[in-house]
């Protein structure tokens, strides 16, 4: 089902930026902004991977007014784009839409005001471009597994990695006390795996059968210390 990007929960919001199909159009932008690109280029591929957005009756003008707004603070406007905004907005094109989806003579006078408002600000250049805003990088783990050898010489963990509170993948790794490394990684959350030493030399690792490991590593050799990985399917 097609989401409604004018109304939410029943209530109508008049603001230009209201509605989540403007909110698409202007944090994607703003996500390759951030990035360090062009803000033409970025202006190119926001209308290519959202071009069925830009098309459609219900939301091309909150895309186009999402677009030329992030344009706009970026000090990239195109003039195509602010004549097409231009033109929704002087011959009350916009308002023709919110009539069909229904909104009462006082809701689309509100429009109106917001939407007159809107042209005037962006038709007057921005003194200065918004700045970049350096991506949030945020590192965690869950620690599914530790356990120490028999020789107490080394460790093997099974952690989960997780960036800016996504999942990243399940890795382990054996350690010394000087050093160690990388056994497997996989890319399936919760993914049943656990591990345990039958000696100081041999390490059992039970996992779902499914998973399909972007690294496997049967043997593990460190500073003369030996480590046979076995592998048990379940």
């Amino acid at each position: 089902m097609k989401k409604n990007s004018i109304r939410t929960m029943g209530n109508w919001s008049n603001r230009i930026d209201g509605n989540d199909t403007f909110q698409d159009i202007y944090r994607a932008f703003f996500d390759l902004y951030n990035q360090g690109k062009d803000p033409n280029e970025v202006s190119e591929q926001i209308q290519e991977d959202f071009a069925a957005m830009f098309e459609d009756y219900d939301d091309r003008n909150n895309s186009l007014f999402g677009l030329a707004f992030a344009q706009w603070e970026t000090k990239s406007l195109d003039s195509s784009v602010y004549k097409k905004v231009k033109e929704i907005i002087e011959t009350g094109a916009d308002l023709e839409v919110w009539k069909g989806l229904g909104a009462d003579v006082k809701t689309i006078k509100q429009r109106q005001t917001l939407l007159d408002k809107f042209l005037i600000k962006i038709s007057t250049e921005k003194e200065k471009a918004k700045r970049r805003v350096k991506s949030k990088f945020e590192y965690s783990a869950i620690h599914l597994l530790t356990l120490s050898a028999p020789d107490d010489s080394k460790i093997f963990e099974i952690i989960e990695s997780y960036v800016n509170g996504e999942y990243k993948d399940t890795c382990s790794s054996i350690s010394w006390l000087s050093g160690g490394g990388s056994v497997f990684y996989f890319y399936e959350k919760g993914k049943f795996v656990t591990a345990r030493w039958a000696d100081s030399q041999t390490l059992e690792i039970k996992h779902d059968k499914t998973i399909t490991f972007a690294k496997k590593d049967e043997s593990f050799f460190f500073c003369g210390d030996k480590v046979v990985i076995n592998y048990i399917a379940e």
